[in-house]
């Protein structure tokens, strides 16, 4: 029986000039695992975002046992059995079990208060019928990583679910809370539950799936069985090899450590953590460190740029504590630092784009520069320009597309000199000439003497920049073989696949 049918979806963001979902088409069956699988940004997780109602597709339907659906809200998805688990918690931590699952459908005594003892009831009756052991009084925050995700699977069934959806929900749990939540899955698959099962982790998909499809640029690509592929083979689907020319040596030889990582360790949600990491990346060099989601390249960002402390190890700039650096003098031309998240971090949303675009040498101007506005104006333009920033400096920066915010946070982190650059996912949002733009400005920095880090979701930017490279997987490094390393190796470390 078909539990869910999605056919010819297409979804297009406007604001990012982003086609997100392009045609695809996707299918569940009652008692079955269909893993979805791909690339960052193959359109993963809006597709799954249309199933659950957090979205509407532009065009192509939707059909629930049969029947064509159009959610409005994840609301109208949850009254159809759809259920939603997120990857990292949405919980209530001061609630109890209970409470988190019942909450907003509450069941009333005399129409106005809340009935305790049936939310209790109904709890243990759903907790019983798939097998699971919370306690409903259990405070959430006094719950194991594992013991939450049970809480948020009940939640997902508690709306009627046969339909369950699950976003990477391993990137916060270790090995052994792993093993429980993959038992948990097989008895949810037994008492006749679909699982939608969104990963990048090649093992764990082949030892639960029953069906894997492959997204590639909005489509779906392919669907396979496990028998099709081994976990070489299927690692290789999920990270597409690339096609460029690899490595950018500079032929030069490293001179001193510009930013060192010593047994820096950082604990956040279970597997996007980093434990023990060990990295120098000297003057003259660009090192990179490749991951997937979930496998702790956040947290390597927030230490290498200085966001936050280790909580255990060393990190240095120049051979100084990175936190004996005052801010002003660190971002001074020190260290030059593209985020992840441009608009958090990189970019002052309602401020002008020629204000963001020179934000970094505010202090050089007179009050008189800016009461005239011309040269602050002729400063932006030209840097702007070098990047190829379209629309112009006046505009406020929130307007701009997501590529076009992208190169304003590049043009000004990269205009000048430093002697370390932290460039975490530089060539997110970006066409293919901005792309190589971007890379050959940081090749050119390398040259100049620049120590920089590069830590990316694509593996196609360290093939074609990195003198040196890292795998990052639950936040272990693991160092590849020179410029342009093996793509199946690549995609292998990865994903988790032992040589």
């Amino acid at each position: 029986m078909q539990l869910a049918t999605l056919t010819s979806i297409r979804k297009y963001y406007p604001s990012t000039n982003a086609l997100a979902v392009d045609g695809a088409d996707f299918s569940l069956e009652r008692g079955e695992v269909h893993a979805l699988v791909g690339e960052n940004g193959a359109g993963k997780s809006t597709l799954a975002k249309i199933l659950c109602g957090f979205e509407s597709p532009d065009s192509g339907t939707v059909a629930i046992r049969g029947s064509p659906v159009s959610f409005s809200s994840h609301r109208d998805a949850e009254k159809a059995g759809i259920g939603f688990v997120p990857q990292y918690s949405m919980l209530a931590p001061g609630l109890s079990a209970a409470d988190n699952v019942a909450l907003g459908h509450e069941p009333r005594f005399l129409g106005v208060f809340s009935d305790r003892r049936r939310v209790a009831y109904d709890f243990s009756l759903l907790a019983d019928r798939y097998g699971f052991s919370v306690n409903p009084d259990a405070i959430v925050s006094t719950l194991s990583a594992s013991g939450r995700r049970e809480v948020e699977i009940l939640r997902a069934l508690a709306r009627g679910g046969g339909v369950l959806v699950l976003d990477e929900p391993t990137s916060i749990l270790g090995e052994r809370e792993t093993e429980a939540l993959f038992a948990l899955i097989r008895r949810l698959k037994s008492a006749g539950a679909g699982i939608v099962y969104i990963s990048h982790r090649a093992k764990e998909i082949l030892d639960l799936a029953d069906r894997i499809s492959v997204m590639r640029a909005g489509r779906v690509e392919r669907t396979i069985r496990p028998d099709d592929t081994d976990e070489c083979g299927l690692a290789d689907l999920i990270v597409r090899s690339s096609s460029c020319a690899a490595g950018t040596d500079s032929g030069s030889t490293p001179g001193k450590p510009g930013l060192t990582l010593r047994s820096v360790t950082l604990s956040r949600r279970g597997s996007d953590s980093l434990d023990g990491a060990d990295l120098v990346v000297r003057k003259g060099e660009v090192v990179a460190v490749v991951a997937l989601g979930g496998n702790g390249l956040d947290a390597l960002e927030d230490v290498a740029a200085g966001v936050v402390g280790p909580d255990s190890g060393d990190v240095l700039v120049l051979g100084k504590d990175i936190h004996s650096y005052p801010p002003r003098i660190l971002r001074s031309g020190v260290m030059a630092y593209i985020p992840t998240d441009r608009e958090g971090r990189g970019l002052c949303a309602k401020a002008s784009v020629a204000l963001n675009a020179i934000a970094g040498r505010l202090r050089g101007y007179s009050f008189a520069d800016f009461a005239l506005g011309r040269a602050p104006l002729a400063d932006a333009d030209a840097l702007l320009a070098s990047f190829d920033v379209k629309n112009g400096g006046r505009r406020r920066v929130d307007t701009l597309s997501g590529g076009n915010r992208q190169r304003v946070v590049a043009a000004r982190e990269l205009d000048g000199p430093a002697d370390v650059v932290v460039a975490a996912n530089p060539t997110q949002g970006l066409d293919r000439s901005s792309r190589a733009a971007l890379l050959s400005r940081l090749a050119e920095m390398r040259d100049e003497g620049s120590a920089v880090l590069l830590l990316s979701s694509d593996p196609e930017d360290a093939s074609e920049l990195a003198d040196r490279s890292f795998v990052l997987y639950r936040g272990r490094l693991k160092a590849l073989s020179g410029p342009g390393s093996d793509d199946s190796a690549i995609a292998a470390a990865l994903t988790g696949v032992e040589p």
